[in-house]
């Protein structure tokens, strides 16, 4: 199964709402408990069977590059895709040409899931054109949300203040196949969440939504992350 999907890290945004962390470093550089974010991703996605992983890179990526090498002394092949130009974290997934299915994973994602369980589910329904991670969000107001009918995920919305609504948001864990691709801008940016999967949603593409009570903690701010690190040192 884990030869049958290339693992993805989107990894190439300058990380600016992380202020002061990310002015020497990229993003999935900051450390997290002794390590980078981006070793902690690896090496989850190596104890799932992935050996080989393409990171996705823009800001600073020199600094990625010099910490991971080829991924040799992580046991693992590392492959590098370096952006000369946003593209956004779906235009730089389109841009790999994979040749099957892809399971992208956002690089400030602190990760910890049963990823057999997930690609189970993804492979269960070769139908779908997505299979997305949900999860009930800490900070729904900024989180891209989903509506749900069963396991199947019917539209996208963001969440305003005083409005209902249930809290189902993207968790930026994701596996995705070819036949998505075509949605994704060629000349410009193009994002998951705000591009991609509503516009599949609104053309009838099956999209399944993986409901997740596990951690896929989101480190992109600074709050976040005294808030997960807090949390952990408990």
């Amino acid at each position: 199964m884990r030869q049958t999907i290339e693992a993805v890290v989107v990894a190439g945004g300058r990380g600016e709402r992380l202020g002061a962390l990310t002015r020497d470093l990229p993003k999935p550089m900051i450390p997290v408990l002794g390590k980078p974010l981006l070793e902690h991703q690896l090496l989850w996605l190596k104890s799932f069977g992935f050996s080989r992983v393409t990171f996705c890179l823009g800001y600073k990526a020199e600094a990625v590059r010099a910490h991971f090498g080829d991924g040799a002394r992580f046991g693992a092949r590392i492959d590098y895709r370096i952006e000369k130009e946003a593209r956004g974290t779906a235009g730089c997934v389109r841009d790999l040409a994979l040749p099957g299915d892809a399971l992208v994973v956002y690089g400030d994602l602190f990760p910890d899931l049963d990823l057999g369980r997930f690609l189970d589910f993804h492979q269960a329904d070769p139908s779908a054109a997505a299979t997305i991670c949900v999860w009930e969000s800490d900070h729904p107001l900024d989180s891209d949300l989903a509506r749900m009918d069963g396991d199947r995920i019917t539209g996208f919305f963001r969440a305003q203040p005083g409005q209902r609504f249930e809290n189902v948001a993207l968790a930026a864990v994701w596996a995705v196949r070819p036949s998505l691709m075509p949605l994704i801008f060629e000349d410009r940016p193009s994002d998951f969440g705000r591009d991609v999967f509503p516009e599949a949603a609104r053309r009838g593409l099956v999209l399944r939504g993986y409901r997740t009570q596990e951690t896929l903690a989101d480190l992109g701010t600074p709050e976040r992350l005294e808030a997960f690190l807090k949390a952990r040192r408990a």
